[in-house]
């Protein structure tokens, strides 16, 4: 039985770890996963706190999965770990049921899972983890108890210590499809053979005496029977999806709402972006760095490269605190997502070439000119 218990341990320890380490990498995209579920289950009051949610959630996942690991308070680790499974096996069932958001967010972007594969997994390490629970007592850790808090103290310390470096700066993995080097235009192409979405049509027809509807499909439909049948509905649903490129809501548009998405991902030149999905708050964050974005504004102005800025505000809010920009810089407009997706940072700074992103930047280390130079040789 301890051999059992030791593999329970390992496995379960080892989940946690890189279920925790992967949202970790991006809190930001745990917040807005979290906010996706409180839409769902009617909790939208709960949205404002979802990026606290999602650093506790975090540490607490990262810790545990130590904890199990090291077998540092193997008696605690079980407990946390039976509660997380006790909460999130059931909650998972629902989705994988009612399917409120696609993707139940558990390993971040770095794994999709279905929410039934999802579900699926809990059960296994709900078995696990109440296997580690109940022998918990008789396989316990061997450290002593000095020893096991500053183990304890260390884990939480990088657990949160690891977030807050990725929230002020970058992910240091990037597992979302506009990471750096990802050359746009392959990224929203469609393949000459890719599957399209397979759909199938049912019409439904009210019998005139009993008053029930009834589906039938297209070869079957009694129309011409007008004594007994009368038209009432059609509804089409989705049998099997199709290929999707691994960005489809790459769209920008200028101020006046002519798409010019083809022309910024053709240019050959380089290109500077500022991306704020939040203009006013974007805004706000730059003003401490409004020299060194000056500076890049009559750089790309002298070499006749363009400066352009992604938002996803409303045109009262642009037209508020467009002066605020650098010269130079075009106002362009895209999905809010999208733009979350792009860079995970509010503003943040990317730059592109021939449709390639070059570099990201978190907006605290917004590069200088001779940075950009040499990127561009």
């Amino acid at each position: 039985m301890k051999i059992i218990v030791f593999i329970s341990r390992i496995l379960t320890g080892l989940v946690f770890i890189f279920s925790g380490f992967v949202k970790a990498i991006d809190p930001v995209g745990t917040q807005i996963k979290f906010s996706d579920y409180f839409e769902a289950m009617g909790l939208a009051f709960l949205m404002p706190y979802a990026l606290i949610f999602s650093f506790l959630l975090n540490a607490a996942e990262l810790t545990v999965g130590l904890m199990l690991l090291f077998n540092v308070f193997t008696k605690f680790a079980s407990w946390a770990g039976l509660f997380f499974l006790i909460i999130f096996t059931p909650l998972t069932l629902w989705l994988a049921i009612a399917n409120p958001v696609t993707d139940c967010g558990c390993f971040g972007d770095a794994v999709k899972l279905t929410n039934w594969q999802t579900f699926w997994k809990n059960v296994v390490l709900l078995i696990f983890i109440l296997t580690i629970f109940f022998y918990r007592k008789k396989y316990g850790t061997d450290f002593k108890m000095n020893k096991t808090k500053i183990l304890f103290s260390v884990f939480v310390l990088i657990s949160f210590g690891f977030q807050f470096y990725n929230f002020y700066n970058l992910p240091v993995i990037d597992f979302r499809p506009l990471k750096e080097g990802t050359n746009i235009k392959d990224a929203v192409s469609y393949p000459p053979d890719a599957e399209k979405d397979v759909y199938e049509t049912e019409i439904y027809y009210r019998n005139r005496k009993t008053g029930n509807s009834k589906g039938f499909d297209i070869n079957t439909i009694p129309y011409e029977d007008t004594l007994n049948w009368v038209y009432d509905t059609t509804v089409t649903k989705l049998i099997k999806k199709g290929y999707e490129p691994p960005v489809h809501d790459f769209f920008l548009s200028d101020l006046n709402g002519r798409d010019i998405t083809k022309s910024i991902l053709n240019d050959k030149r380089l290109s500077c972006i500022l991306i704020m999905p939040d203009f006013e708050k974007g805004i706000k964050r730059i003003r401490n760095y409004k020299r060194k974005l000056t500076d890049i504004a009559f750089y790309t102005d002298y070499n006749h490269y363009k400066f352009y800025c992604y938002t996803s505000s409303e045109t009262l809010v642009i037209n508020q605190y467009r002066n605020s920009l650098p010269p130079y810089v075009q106002i362009l407009t895209g999905d809010y997502k999208m733009l979350k997706t792009f860079i995970r940072s509010n503003p943040g700074f990317v730059i592109l070439k021939d449709g390639i992103i070059l570099k990201k930047y978190h907006y605290l280390n917004i590069p200088d000119i001779n940075t950009i130079k040499k990127l561009n040789q």
